[in-house]
């Protein structure tokens, strides 16, 4: 990961070259950050956060590490969880993949707007996760060791029985392989429709995730991205031509 040094260069680059939304000419994306990036959050996320620091603060450990240096190297930043609620609710997707290594806690994001009927799929659970709205993932601790070396791709099996579903948000956590977000974009792309967007939560975990993302933004069928520094979205509306923005978050 980066050194605090090298992440502030890094976002006074970003910041420098970003724009807020008086200088966007895209209605779809004006609309975007309108009425989802610059919206204040309707909601008291405090159970959310307050299950963060449980874990930052857990002894619990594995093999490999402890629960609290993975949840406090892994867990999405607290603004990025309280836009993933806010895509939801502008959006109201129908369908919601999760793909790769997290905590719950982005769940309990993506899932807090109770009043919207959406059918979650994930390709895995996580572990120590309490029973807050609508009990999303629960995994023991026993399994974490299994759970933090697994091989994500060779056993995400989540849409083998309906390969043709078409996924309205993908939400791509960050691995410590650069590669597997092309690895889960070529096994998930055919579930990507004209509609859907693919979240990479984030896209500055090192030099090669940064290289991969901007690679991602030039494909044919991506139409529009925004890059938000650490977080970044996909957009393939055919109606638009491609654009790519950097948007001050």
């Amino acid at each position: 990961m980066p050194n605090a040094f090298i992440e502030i260069a890094d976002y006074l680059t970003y910041y420098l070259a970003g724009t807020t939304r008086h200088g966007l000419h895209s209605p779809f994306i004006y609309d975007f950050a309108d009425f989802v990036l610059y919206q204040p959050s309707d909601m008291n996320f405090e159970m959310i956060e307050n299950q963060r620091m449980n874990m930052i603060k857990s002894r619990s450990k594995s093999p490999q590490t402890s629960l609290s240096k993975y949840a406090a190297e892994t867990t999405l930043d607290a603004k990025y969880g309280r836009l993933l609620q806010r895509i939801v609710r502008y959006y109201q997707p129908l369908s919601i993949l999760e793909i790769g290594n997290n905590t719950g806690i982005e769940s309990n994001y993506l899932l807090s707007n109770s009043i919207i009927n959406h059918q979650t799929l994930s390709t895995y659970q996580s572990f120590e996760v309490d029973d807050y709205f609508q009990k999303v993932r629960k995994e023991t601790l026993e399994s974490f060791a299994n759970y933090y070396n697994s091989d994500l791709l060779a056993n995400s099996k989540i849409l083998d029985k309906d390969k043709d579903k078409l996924v309205e948000i993908c939400v791509l956590y960050g691995q410590k392989n650069a590669d597997d977000s092309w690895r889960f974009y070529d096994q998930y792309k055919h579930n990507l429709g004209t509609q859907s967007m693919l979240i990479m939560t984030n896209i500055r975990n090192s030099n090669d995730h940064y290289i991969n993302w901007n690679q991602m933004t030039n494909l044919p069928e991506v139409t529009a991205s925004i890059e938000l520094f650490k977080m970044g979205i996909l957009f393939f509306r055919t109606e638009q031509i491609q654009q790519k923005f950097i948007l001050r978050y």
